[in-house]
C-alpha cells in the first residue's frame, strides 16, 4: 500500500482568502473578440462543408466512404470549436501590484465573470520565483500560495520585471 501526501491543503490558503468573494470588472485582451469571431466563423465554415460535400454524386461506394469520413470529421471539429467557444473556463489569474505591495488572485466561472479570491502581502511570502514557466509563491509557512502557469516570453519578462520592483 502506498500512502500519498495530502496535496490539496497545500494549494489552499483559505485564512488569507476573501471571505466574500468580490465580483470584478476586468477587460479581455487585446484581439479576444476577433479571435472568438474567427473561432464561430471557422466551427460555421467547417460544418456547413461538412453538409455541403453531400451535394455533389459519388461515383462509387468507396467515394461514399471517404465523404461519410470526411464530413463526419468536419462536423465533429467544428462542434468542438463551437464548444469551445461556450466553455470558457480559464486558469487563475494573478496580479502584482508594485505599489501597493501585494499579489491578488483572481478566479473566473464558467459564465465569464471574474472574482478576486484572495489578496496577499509581499512580505507574507517566504518565497517568489519564476521556474519552468510557472509562477510560483509560498508563504512563510511553505504552504503553496500561487502556482500559474507563465504564457508567453513577454509575459515572463513583465514577471521577472515586476519582481524586481518588489
Amino acid at each position: 500500500m502506498t500512502a500519498l501526501p495530502d496535496t490539496m491543503t497545500q494549494f489552499q490558503a483559505h485564512e488569507r482568502r476573501t471571505a466574500p468573494r468580490q465580483p470584478v470588472e476586468m477587460a479581455e485582451g487585446p484581439g479576444v473578440l476577433a479571435g472568438r469571431v474567427a473561432m464561430a466563423g471557422t466551427a460555421m465554415a467547417l460544418m456547413l462543408a461538412g453538409l455541403g460535400i453531400w451535394l455533389f454524386p459519388a461515383p462509387d461506394h468507396a467515394v461514399m466512404l471517404v465523404k461519410l469520413g470526411a464530413s463526419l470529421g468536419m462536423i465533429g471539429f467544428g462542434a468542438v470549436l463551437l464548444s469551445a467557444l461556450t466553455a470558457r473556463q480559464e486558469m487563475a489569474r494573478v496580479e502584482i501590484d508594485t505599489q501597493r505591495d501585494e499579489i491578488r488572485t483572481y478566479d473566473r466561472e464558467l459564465r465569464g465573470q471574474v472574482y478576486l479570491t484572495g489578496r496577499y502581502r509581499m512580505s507574507e511570502f517566504a518565497e517568489i520565483r519564476l521556474n519552468n514557466r510557472t509562477f510560483f509563491a509560498r508563504d512563510t509557512a511553505g504552504q503553496l500560495v500561487v502556482a500559474v502557469p507563465v504564457r508567453g516570453r513577454r509575459q515572463g519578462r513583465a514577471l521577472r520585471k515586476a519582481l524586481a520592483l518588489a
